[in-house]
């Protein structure tokens, strides 16, 4: 059963006021950097409360097989993370494995997308090479046990596993990331969602200026 409604509410409005004042004083970046910094804050008090607690750690990738929306600004983020952090090989090599995968998608059903476990282009050594600048969507995602995760790895197309994400994790994430696309929508900003291989393919290329999209 689903959690009941207003204590998610209350998050959605309060990160959609929160990230839309954020938006008009200091900037679309920073607005962006504040509201991802709350959502990892929430997760984290969350988190402390949890028995189980989260089996989440560096070296787990299991779910960045996954395949992750994005949205405009976040993708303008990451590309940002990537021209300041990496070397020139590492980003052709990552704008390589994005051109790869993005091919890779777009030769299937959105059904066979989503069980495609197809490796993030991000993930190096076995873990997040942009992990400060992950996606919401990626922040969203808690574990309390690993065996759940791995199964689904190892059998991609099996829809009857039972998943192991926390749910007050996933519904206060969710909750908060509403808030926070309605605000840059609202703002102006590409209000749309993006497949995230697809949409760093076309900005690692030409680097677009979100505040015009």
């Amino acid at each position: 059963m689903a959690p009941t409604e207003s204590p998610f509410t209350e998050i959605t409005e309060r990160e959609y006021a929160l990230t839309s004042a954020d938006i008009k004083v200091v900037g679309w970046q920073q607005a962006l950097v504040a509201s991802q910094e709350r959502q990892d804050a929430m997760a984290g008090l969350i988190a402390s409360t949890l028995s189980p607690g989260i089996a989440c750690q560096a070296g787990c990738w299991y779910c960045c097989y996954l395949k992750v929306d994005v949205r405009s600004e976040e993708v303008l983020q990451i590309v940002e993370y990537v021209r300041g952090s990496f070397s020139p090989a590492q980003q052709q090599r990552l704008q390589d494995d994005v051109a790869e995968n993005a091919k890779a998608l777009q030769a299937m059903s959105g059904e066979q997308q989503l069980t495609a476990n197809l490796k993030c282009p991000l993930l190096e050594d076995g873990k997040c090479s942009v992990y400060a600048v992950r996606p919401a969507r990626c922040r969203t995602l808690h574990a309390t046990d690993v065996a759940g995760c791995r199964k689904a790895w190892e059998e991609p197309t099996n829809l009857n596993i039972p998943h192991t994400l926390a749910p007050a994790l996933l519904y206060t994430g969710e909750a908060h990331l509403k808030g926070a696309r309605r605000a840059f929508t609202d703002a102006g900003h590409d209000g749309r969602v993006y497949e995230l291989n697809a949409a760093l393919a076309v900005a690692l290329a030409k680097r677009p200026d979100i505040s015009s999209a």
